[in-house]
């Protein structure tokens, strides 16, 4: 009986005789994909979510937000003066934010009432004071009647989306930018549709 020995063929280069080489370098180059911004959500940020709030970028201007629908639009400048006081318009702070994940967002901040304890509104802008520093998560607290704040432990820095703010806008209220008083939402508010 015959038998054919089996050899492995020897490999090419012996990767781990030399540590050094497969050691990454500080200099290594960027990589060689870009991620793309296409959509930005617009909306206060989730329990789950430990955010960052950009200290030097924000935006107050008139906003239509419904509650049903989940809406979030922009106002026209053209149309604030007519649009102001009515239902579900309010001004709002656009404030940037972006997760622990790297995802950006716009939180609509509702700013308190004048003349009413109003704890839902000043805690909002407590978490966002921290989270102009640190990573939080706010949660409601009922009992409280405000929101809840904690702090991670971490000292990551939050990575920014590198588009100017106005891109960023742009991008966030694509199709949802309220620039005639035909709009269907207006129209669904005024019981015209």
């Amino acid at each position: 009986m015959k038998t054919e020995s089996s050899t492995l063929p020897a490999p090419a280069a012996d990767f781990f005789a030399n540590l050094d080489a497969l050691r990454v370098s500080d200099n290594t180059s960027a990589p060689l994909v870009k991620p793309v911004l296409t959509h930005i959500p617009v909306k206060k940020p989730s329990k789950e979510w430990f955010f960052r709030i950009h200290p030097q970028v924000s935006l107050d201007t008139l906003i239509l937000e419904t509650k049903d629908e989940g809406e979030v639009l922009l106002v026209s400048p053209a149309l604030q003066e007519q649009l102001l006081g009515e239902n579900c318009v309010a001004v709002r702070t656009l404030r940037l934010g972006v997760t622990r994940q790297g995802t950006a967002f716009l939180w609509p901040v509702r700013r308190p009432m004048e003349g009413r304890r109003d704890a839902w509104a000043t805690t909002a802008l407590d978490a966002i004071s921290y989270a102009e520093r640190q990573w939080v998560r706010m949660q409601a607290d009922m009992n409280l009647g405000g929101y809840t704040i904690q702090v991670a432990r971490v000292d990551d820095e939050p990575r920014w989306p590198e588009e100017e703010f106005s891109e960023i806008l742009r991008i966030a209220f694509k199709g949802a930018l309220v620039d005639s008083m035909d709009h269907p939402t207006l129209k669904r508010l005024r019981g015209e549709l």
